[in-house]
């Protein structure tokens, strides 16, 4: 398999940005939330990739 080295380079902002908001949101979420309902959270935040951490933040956080 040939890797396109020019679609990796377009790709790799965008793969970090996903894992920085993965882990942030992450942590947000084992810091600020003990309910074990609240922790549902957290397959929507690791396999809604970047809108799953998008949508934390923006529907996940209200209740701070």
């Amino acid at each position: 398999m040939h890797l396109d080295l020019e679609a990796l380079k377009t790709l790799l902002p965008l793969i970090i940005i996903q894992i920085i908001l993965i882990v942030v949101a992450t942590i947000d979420l084992f810091k600020n939330h003990k309910k074990p309902i609240e922790l549902l959270w957290l397959p929507v935040i690791i396999f809604g990739t970047l809108l799953g951490s998008i949508a934390y933040f923006i529907f996940g956080r209200q209740r701070l």
